[in-house]
């Protein structure tokens, strides 16, 4: 059964929220979200906050998209001022937001909390300064299927790094379906998504982020390595860092309890 949803917009960012705890959380998507953001049918919003309500106990939770029709020279740092512009609609000034970015939406929250202060407390979830010689390896074959309108094999390999196992191929053969039907709203949004994680270096920006900041790693992910992880949390001037043995990317999905129980911990401290 869904859980109570709402859907709309957030400084012309496609939104949808659930919960009603007392404070604020903002989840900030990965690389994927231009393929099908939370505005772009009716089934998706009502997906994502089943997961949303993990934290739906303590926080009001938001999972915002990025608009389409992203600039074609965006950054993650211009993008993160999209972000700012959220924080001004959730009344950040008054309220305490928290910030949760997942995979590269780490990468956006890295350059919000070093620009904006009313970011309260920060989580870089399976999100390090910038991506392993093997992550770029794989963004950039997503990026290059992607520009020939190959959306298949990114949906097939994401949700093999994603999830194991039997959801994983039950995963992929529901893609095959999906993809013969449906293209992303704007291909475009996803190629520039791709440019800026492969460009974007947040080594210089984690001195600047001086809010509490949980970075959660597996050390078995694709996208970083787990000096990747260490180097980024021990360049905070608060980091803590909570490491998942034998998980990787799969984490969101296949380790509920240790990655959201870290998360979870951080954010009621």
């Amino acid at each position: 059964m869904f859980p109570p949803v709402e859907t709309g917009t957030l400084a012309n960012h496609p939104a949808v929220s659930t919960g009603d705890g007392p404070r604020t959380l903002l989840v900030i998507p990965g690389l994927n979200d231009p393929l099908h953001t939370v505005g772009d049918s009716w089934w998706f919003p009502r997906l994502m906050a089943l997961y949303l309500q993990r934290y739906a106990d303590t926080h009001t939770v938001y999972m915002v998209s990025r608009p389409h029709g992203i600039p074609a020279d965006a950054t993650v740092e211009s993008m993160a001022r999209g972000y700012e512009a959220v924080l001004d609609e959730l009344d950040a000034e008054s309220t305490p937001v928290d910030v949760l970015g997942l995979s590269m939406g780490g990468f956006l929250v890295q350059a919000l909390a070093a620009a904006d202060d009313r970011v309260d407390r920060a989580v870089l979830g399976l999100s390090a300064a910038t991506l392993s010689e093997n992550g770029r390896g794989i963004v950039q074959r997503w990026r290059d299927w992607g520009e020939r309108g190959q959306w298949g094999p990114i949906y097939r390999e994401a949700y093999a790094i994603v999830a194991d196992g039997l959801l994983a191929r039950c995963l992929q053969a529901g893609s095959a379906g999906y993809d013969l039907l449906f293209d992303p709203e704007n291909p475009a949004d996803f190629l520039v998504s791709a440019d800026s994680c492969l460009t974007f270096d947040g080594r210089e920006l984690l001195p600047e982020i001086d809010c509490p900041t949980l970075v959660v790693g597996g050390d078995a992910d694709v996208f970083f390595t787990t000096e990747d992880y260490h180097e980024t949390a021990a360049a905070l001037p608060d980091g803590t860092l909570a490491m998942l043995r034998g998980a990787g990317h799969e984490s969101v999905i296949e380790h509920p309890d240790e990655f959201d129980g870290s998360i979870r911990r951080f954010l009621s401290a």
